[in-house]
């Protein structure tokens, strides 16, 4: 399935939804991903909620975000997996390099967010420090 639904142009990283089937598992997890932490830092998402990018795979998003001449380092996707217990959000890497994508819990979204697309830290910082199911919950 290609992404029918063009992408937004913005320097804020994306959000998009591609699980459907539950409005208020959604509700939560776009909260979790767009809230403050209590040091008044927050991810500068821009959420994408379009029914037609209902089930799209991450390759064929990052495709699309890369074809934007204006986009973020990171993106991210809010799956099926995402709408549960932690909203463990999909990051996806935006570079030439193809890395694989790994997940991060919705309430350290923002510091994926501001310290990938600052370039105050790489990829591999946040990829390598997950845990066993493969979520990055912050740094210990």
């Amino acid at each position: 399935m290609g992404v029918m639904t063009s992408l937004p142009s913005t320097d804020d990283s994306l959000l998009v939804r591609t699980d459907f089937g539950d409005e208020s598992a959604w509700l939560r997890t776009r909260e979790a991903a767009l809230a403050e932490n209590e040091d008044g830092f927050r991810a500068y998402v821009a959420v994408v909620d379009e029914p037609s990018l209902d089930t799209a795979s991450w390759e064929d998003l990052r495709a699309a975000a890369r074809e934007i001449e204006q986009h973020a380092a990171v993106l991210f996707i809010a799956d099926q997996e995402a709408m549960g217990r932690e909203h463990p959000i999909q990051v996806v890497d935006l570079s030439a390099e193809q890395r694989p994508p790994f997940r991060c819990a919705a309430t350290v979204l923002w510091s994926v967010d501001n310290n990938l697309n600052l370039a105050n830290m790489d990829w591999e910082e946040f990829a390598s420090a997950v845990g066993d199911d493969g979520v990055h919950r912050g740094f210990s």
